[in-house]
């Protein structure tokens, strides 16, 4: 694949995209086209596009895809819901996404079993926040309660 492929790709996918932003609705086929182009980003980009989410991420786009109308046609309007199987669909995605998110907290580091996973939360956060110092410095009972908040009560309990 040479640049100037995926430059257009890029661009293509552009056009397709900022009038959904724009506009906050679109069509059928546009959503489609976008889905397309990523599953082919998806597909060629072998290792780093192998993690779990992108796989997730297509699952809720080709969902989108039957909640649109084919055609433009402005906004939906208020009286016409979604199908129920589209409905279904999203609450499955989600229970799967928040239910699998605490499995897999078990498989891995040490730090979830003995509740200690955010005393270092707040130090490797990706994008701190102002209130992440005052946080990171919170009693350990705090940071026991918080882990076992959200790995037990909104990953493990709350999707059921």
């Amino acid at each position: 694949v040479t640049d100037v492929a995926l430059d257009l790709h890029a661009v293509v996918g552009l056009a397709l995209a900022v009038p959904l932003a724009i506009t906050g609705g679109g069509s059928a086929i546009q959503l489609f086209l976008l889905w397309a182009l990523y599953t082919s980003v998806v597909n060629v980009g072998q290792l780093p596009y192998s993690f779990g989410w992108e796989s997730q991420l297509l699952e809720t786009g080709f969902i989108g895809i039957f909640l649109c109308p084919l055609l433009p046609s402005g906004a939906i309007p208020h009286a016409m819901p979604p199908p129920l199987v589209c409905v279904w669909a999203a609450r499955w995605l989600l229970f799967r996404i928040m239910l699998g998110a605490g499995l897999i907290k078990f498989r891995g580091d040490r730090c979830w079993h003995d509740l200690t996973a955010m005393d270092y939360f707040y130090e490797t956060q990706p994008i701190p926040n102002p209130l992440s110092r005052a946080f990171h410095f919170a009693p350990k009972w705090w940071h026991r309660a918080e882990t076992f908040v959200g790995l037990w009560v909104v990953e493990i309990v709350t999707p059921f």
